[in-house]
């Protein structure tokens, strides 16, 4: 099941406008990296599914919002990838901003107050290594890449409320091993940079 709202909503305790029972629903999330969610879903849900609207689907993580991309359609369903809405960072400019001595969660406040716009986003961390940082027309989200460049740590995303932690996850002991519990792997193995003489 996963909830459909409008372009504006930021509270997703509701069941939204619609629901949507999808054919497929895969959410992607790598640490540091892209969060999106692949939906299919039949035909009938052509004229829900538009652009910038936001869907709220349950990950490990809790219910989550997703802003709608670009979407494909064939002669039998609807296929779209949804980017996180933590993504809507990127619409938020930092013109000029220096942060000068100070913790992650102090740069990511300070940063996050020098938008062009006031940023609906809360941005916390608890990583205590000083550091300082140069943004310069820059949007916010990449001023968190920056931050996670110059302080370190791990993105982790819940709806509005983004943290740059020192670790995330728990170690449970299990472990993974193939032809056990795991069932498929894939690698890529990229020999662009190799030198050989």
């Amino acid at each position: 099941m996963i909830k459909l709202f409008g372009t504006t909503d930021n509270l997703f305790r509701s069941n939204g406008d619609k629901v949507i029972i999808p054919l497929r629903a895969i959410v992607h999330n790598e640490d540091n990296g892209s969060f999106y969610l692949d939906l299919e879903a039949g035909l009938h849900y052509i004229d829900d599914l538009i652009p910038n609207r936001i869907l709220v689907a349950n990950t490990p993580k809790g219910y989550q919002a997703f802003r709608i991309g670009n979407i494909t359609k064939t002669r039998k369903r609807i296929s779209l990838r949804a980017k996180h809405i933590s993504y809507d960072s990127e619409n938020y400019l930092i013109l000029d901003s220096y942060v000068v001595e100070k913790d992650a969660n102090a740069a990511l406040e300070h940063l996050n107050n020098a938008t062009d716009n006031i940023s609906p986003f809360t941005l916390t961390s608890n990583i205590t290594k000083i550091a300082s940082y140069r943004c310069v027309r820059r949007s916010l989200f990449e001023a968190l890449q920056g931050v996670i460049e110059r302080w370190g740590g791990h993105l982790y995303r819940d709806n509005f409320n983004v943290q740059v932690l020192d670790s995330i996850g728990t170690d449970n002991g299990i472990e993974i091993r193939y032809g056990k519990n795991l069932q498929e792997i894939n690698a890529t193995y990229n020999w662009e940079n190799v030198i050989t003489k």
